[in-house]
């Protein structure tokens, strides 16, 4: 069985990525034993949620110019999130 780290670890994952069904098992059965854990997952998405919902209604529009970022800057974001991953 994991432990409560490893499968908070997967929980944050699987909020960006499926994961595969032998872990979605292991998963599934930690939090359908652990309160803890299952309460973190369901902080967890809805963070994600009310996040999603903050990104889709702020624009660059919607800010100061000085604000903006450049697609350059965008890139190397999400170039570094992902060397992150």
């Amino acid at each position: 069985m994991l432990s409560c780290r490893e499968i908070t670890k997967l929980v944050s994952e699987s909020l960006d990525h499926p994961l595969p069904l032998s872990k979605r098992v292991s998963v599934w059965m930690h939090l359908s034993m652990c309160r803890l854990c299952s309460a973190f997952r369901r902080d967890q998405v809805v963070l994600k949620e009310r996040i999603s919902d903050e990104v889709e209604h702020a624009s660059n529009e919607e800010m100061p110019e000085g604000v903006k970022l450049s697609a350059a800057a965008k890139q190397r974001i999400a170039k570094a999130i992902d060397s992150q991953a």
